[in-house]
């Protein structure tokens, strides 16, 4: 009898890490989250750095940068509202890596 894991191959079809950086703004328990091409995604990067830059760009003060594995992101956007459906690391603006989360 073997074991199955879910999904075996995700290091190969995926670009995201395993440790992702997401932004949180406390008081409203709003995440950063980005538009891509008609999708919307939650934002998550693999460098705190990055994450601190995108958080410039947002017109909310007091973001906080969250260090959470990949499953806690995919748990993060699945309870956010729609039209949030995917995982969105932003580690290049212009080309993100797209994961759909429904």
């Amino acid at each position: 009898m073997t074991d199955t894991l879910s999904c075996p191959f995700l290091e190969l079809i995926s670009d995201f890490p395993q440790n992702l950086f997401v932004l949180k703004h406390p008081p409203s328990g709003k995440f950063g989250c980005y538009c891509h091409k008609g999708v919307h995604g939650l934002a998550v990067f693999s460098s705190e750095s990055g994450a601190e830059r995108f958080a410039e760009w947002i017109d909310l003060g007091g973001m906080e940068c969250l260090d959470v594995s990949f499953d806690e992101a995919r748990e993060i956007a699945q309870a956010r509202p729609l039209p949030i459906v995917s995982l969105m690391l932003l580690d290049d603006l212009s080309d993100p890596e797209i994961h759909f989360v429904r």
